[in-house]
């Protein structure tokens, strides 16, 4: 039995003592701003997770989900985007009670046969994989708080992701794309597909994150060196990234838009996504498919930027015959704290490795 006190800030707390499964008690303890609040949830308590999992749908746990767990992350924008499309699959309509397994695998397939939006091909399996986890996540936070006893997702097996991907940008590709935008290099951007084509050459130059990349303010400028902060990384460590000529030419041009407080400005993830995949298929260098729509040849992605640079840093340089940077000193360029990970971004070819058995 759950009781509840007003508490001396004015709210008002339900509190009692859950049985666990080794025969223990846990005390636990909830506010609400409200009475009636509080009276409501003391007497969902009082139903067992059976009842409650019969009348929960997957479209309420997930409204409830986004307000206590992924409005305390950092990737809540990214994460609310990927439950809102869950909220409007069919799926989001069953009870809690009603998954299985079954249900889960029968989504899978679902998922895998659709069209992916604004694109030639289908849901890959990376992005199916992404929507299990965060599922998976759900459901844990519904077995945390006692609205089911199972998660659907638990033993099911995910599908084969594709290889790692091998694509580069050649200086050809680079210069399709200037000639696709209607963009130089050497002069300032007219519009937000030009910059995007320049957010896409500083990756190239530099090996930084689109994320990371974005967020560029003019206070984190050194001479040669760019000073990024913990908080604007993926792995909440700062660094210093080490910033070629070409680099800092296109960062010159790009300060010229006079965008505050980030160089970057008139980009977004969303429009920069956009804006780039437009002006790579219009330059002819999207991924190509067969017949029976088998990837034959993978498109040119703004992620791959990263791998460009990494690939061409840890190849030999003409005049020395040693790598341009050794494998500690990539490492700290771009951020990387597995060198497994970054193994994936070294993507030279087999032709070019063979030049160098010769």
């Amino acid at each position: 039995m759950a009781g509840i006190r007003k508490t001396p800030c004015g709210t008002y707390e339900v509190y009692g003592y859950r049985l666990q499964a080794d025969g223990n008690k846990q005390r636990f303890s909830k506010t609400f701003k409200t009475r009636s609040e509080a009276r409501r949830f003391s007497a969902e308590l009082e139903i067992s997770a059976e009842e409650r999992s019969s009348s929960i749908t997957l479209a309420a746990l997930i409204d409830e989900y986004i307000s206590e767990v992924t409005s305390q992350k950092r990737s809540k924008r990214t994460e609310e985007i990927r439950l809102r499309r869950l909220q409007r699959d069919k799926l989001a309509a069953k009870t809690l009670s009603s998954f299985t397994n079954r249900t889960i695998e029968n989504y899978i397939e679902r998922r895998l046969s659709e069209r992916a939006k604004n694109r030639d091909n289908y849901i890959s399996p990376s992005t199916v994989n992404r929507e299990l986890t965060i599922l998976s996540d759900v459901f844990q936070f519904a077995i945390k708080n006692e609205l089911t006893d199972v998660n659907p997702c638990r033993g099911v097996e995910k599908p084969r992701e594709p290889e790692h991907r091998e694509r580069v940008a050649s200086d050809e590709d680079i210069e399709k794309l200037l000639q696709a935008s209607g963009w130089d290099g050497h002069t300032v951007p007219k519009n937000k597909m030009q910059l995007a084509v320049a957010a896409f050459l500083f990756s190239c130059q530099t090996g930084m994150r689109a994320g990371e990349l974005l967020k560029i303010e003019y206070s984190w400028l050194g001479d040669n060196v760019l000073h990024v902060p913990a908080e604007a990384t993926k792995t909440l460590s700062r660094r210093d990234v080490a910033l070629s000529a070409r680099a800092r030419e296109i960062l010159k041009l790009v300060m010229e838009l006079e965008y505050e407080p980030r160089i970057f400005g008139g980009l977004n993830d969303h429009n920069r996504d956009t804006l780039f995949r437009k002006v790579r298929d219009r330059a002819g260098l999207g991924p190509e498919y067969d017949s029976q729509n088998r990837l034959i040849k993978e498109g040119l992605n703004f992620h791959d930027g990263r791998a460009t640079f990494a690939t061409w840093a840890a190849s030999p340089d003409p005049e020395t015959g040693a790598p341009r940077l050794d494998v500690l000193a990539l490492a700290r360029q771009t951020g990387h704290k597995d060198l497994k990970m970054l193994q994936r971004y070294y993507r030279a070819s087999a032709e070019e490795i063979a030049k160098r058995l010769k």
